[in-house]
């Protein structure tokens, strides 16, 4: 079944609209993490497969057209938005998308916090839902569009039809699904005050889980491979505790395995890389010994100068997949 989207993006929702002191002039066009809020959407929308995108506009609607020329979406315009609220602009776009797919995900524009993976789980709802975080509704929904068509939706969404206490009537339809989500980015409205941070706190978060990152490492090897990570760390945790035996716990190691990478790195190199101190009052210790010490600095600085380097290889050639 073809599911589609409509981003209500009518109203104006500047700060003295809205009462919140942290909200720019033009919402839909507000940045966030290197892009917009309407392209956030957008972007997330069609990195689930959701086409066609319908957008409905009406405040400064020839900016935000603009705005979103190239991102191959369907463009209304909403000429009575001064006089409309939300769900009456959203009753343009849904209207369209009869003609256009079988389900439709409404999305408010002021709620750009939610994940590819939550649009999947979404779009394969077979009945009119409404997604849910810890048993709170959120704003976005799924509509079959067979209800558009026999006008049950239409006469459900109208500018006369809400709730007392002020809520969409699509929260408190008994025929809607709840569909339960452990994706908290649903219930951030950018409208509301100390959401915008979030919001982009939440965005930030989800790059950096996804994106495609650079390790770098090295070995240092002669006859055979000898230092590396491993006893790089070893000889750290060895510093820090003054015993091999913690060091080996710490690095979830077994003590003969560790006893192992020393010797064969102080094989290699001819010289020791720790003290070891046996028996006494207070049982055996061990120290880094000068040589070592200065090969650990040598290797960690060189590390720092690859990782470095290799990052500014890595942003030429890899930049179209950040």
């Amino acid at each position: 079944m073809n599911v589609g989207a409509v981003i209500v993006a009518a109203q104006d929702l500047a700060q003295d609209k809205t009462g919140n002191e942290e909200l720019e002039t033009f919402l839909p066009m507000l940045p966030v993490e290197g892009t917009t809020v309407i392209k956030r959407e957008i972007y997330t929308l069609r990195k689930a497969g959701i086409s066609p995108i319908i957008v409905v506009g009406g405040y400064q609607a020839s900016v935000l057209k603009n705005h979103i020329s190239h991102n191959g979406v369907i463009f209304l315009e909403d000429p009575e938005y001064v006089c409309h609220d939300w769900l009456s602009s959203a009753r343009i776009g849904m209207k369209a998308a009869t003609e256009l797919c079988d389900k439709a995900i409404l999305i408010p524009v002021e709620c750009p916090a939610f994940k590819v993976e939550t649009l999947e789980v979404l779009k394969e709802c077979n009945h009119d839902t409404c997604l849910c975080y810890d048993g709170q509704p959120g704003k976005l929904h799924l509509r079959i569009s067979s209800r558009f068509k026999r006008n049950e939706i239409l006469e459900e969404i109208n500018p006369d039809s809400k709730s007392e206490d002020g809520k969409d009537l699509m929260h408190r339809e008994q025929s809607m699904t709840k569909l339960d989500t452990d994706d908290v980015g649903i219930l951030y409205d950018i409208t509301e005050p100390k959401q915008i941070e979030k919001v982009r706190a939440y965005i930030r978060q989800l790059r950096d889980a996804r994106a495609l990152s650079l390790k770098t490492k090295i070995v240092l090897s002669k006859n055979e491979d000898f230092f590396g990570p491993g006893i790089f760390h070893l000889l750290q945790h060895v510093d820090e505790t003054g015993s091999i035996q913690a060091a080996a716990k710490k690095m979830g190691m077994s003590y003969s395995k560790c006893w192992k990478l020393l010797n064969r790195a102080e094989e290699q190199m001819g010289f020791p890389f720790l003290n070891r101190y046996n028996g006494g009052k207070n049982g055996g210790n061990s120290t880094i010994t000068e040589e070592g010490r200065e090969f650990m600095n040598r290797y960690h600085a060189m590390l720092e100068d690859m990782k470095r380097i290799s990052q500014n290889f890595f942003d030429i050639y890899f930049q179209d997949y950040q």
